[in-house]
């Protein structure tokens, strides 16, 4: 359920031999903005210098996903999970991770090279 980059027709074609085919994916900056909206709509991920927190609003079905962050030599892996506070801290406690709220700010400049935090969302919003 992690987002993986996808190219985003800007334009299908309709008359042979290319019906079907999309044109213009990457030029029109469509895809560009499809990530953003996944990225800070989807995820709810508000990142400013030094700190960044999440606000997701994951659709329905997803019962969890996943995004890895790289910025100044760290590596920061947050998982989202659609469970309770208390079954995240049961499932996940015993592997070493950090535990993230729902807008909870997190100073990302102060962590180690490598983190792993799991978001739990029982109560959020849903798309």
């Amino acid at each position: 359920y992690g987002l993986e980059p996808y190219a985003m027709a800007a334009d299908v074609y309709s008359q042979p031999p290319y019906v079907g085919r999309g044109g213009w994916s990457w030029y029109t900056g469509a895809a560009g903005w499809l990530h953003r909206a996944a990225i800070e709509s989807i995820l709810g991920l508000k990142m400013t210098a030094h700190g960044l927190c999440f606000t997701p609003c994951l659709p329905a079905h997803w019962p969890r996903a996943e995004i890895t962050l790289v910025r100044e030599g760290r590596t920061m892996r947050f998982v989202l999970v659609r469970q309770s506070a208390d079954a995240v801290r049961t499932t996940w406690g015993s592997q070493g991770v950090g535990f993230l709220a729902v807008g909870e700010h997190l100073a990302w400049a102060a962590l180690p090279p490598h983190a792993v935090f799991v978001v739990p969302l029982e109560g959020a919003p849903m798309g």
